[in-house]
């Protein structure tokens, strides 16, 4: 029996080991670098990028959770959880872009009345110039 323990003991002790690993890989893309602007800590290839997943791994190890890591890492790097929009922005951008549709979409419409109703419209002349157009007109025809 003293051979089996051995063998069931290694493989207990490697789970929390890959528990860990997991959490800091899933931390590690989920979370902004706070030294590659526009990146993740993963995607970060700077050495201190790799210094704060080493932290994040040791924090795992110790059997801390996501949440609790996570309150460490903002404490330290406010913007590591990213940008969080504004609702209000976000919706008051949206609307400001169908008025703006809805403009755009008005003045093509009158732009477009307008050229159709003067190509339609003939020209209006004066009577003498209405004159001078019949006796051209009777002269082609042979009147």
């Amino acid at each position: 029996m003293s051979a089996s323990e051995p063998t069931q003991a290694a493989p207990e002790a490697a789970a929390p080991a890959f528990e860990a690993e997991q959490l800091t890989n899933q931390l590690s893309h989920d979370l902004m670098s706070p030294y590659c602007p526009g990146r993740t800590v993963a995607t970060c290839p700077s050495p201190q990028a790799r210094k704060l997943e080493m932290f994040i791994l040791k924090e795992a190890e110790s059997g801390k959770s996501r949440e609790q890591i996570e309150e460490v890492l903002v404490a330290r790097y406010p913007d590591i959880l990213g940008y969080k929009g504004r609702p209000e922005l976000i919706i008051g951008l949206g609307v400001v872009a169908l008025l703006a549709m809805l403009g755009l979409f008005l003045a093509a419409r009158r732009w477009t009345s307008k050229r159709a109703t003067t190509a339609a419209t003939p020209e209006k002349h004066t009577q003498r110039q209405q004159d001078a157009l019949d006796d051209i007109l009777d002269q082609t025809e042979g009147f």
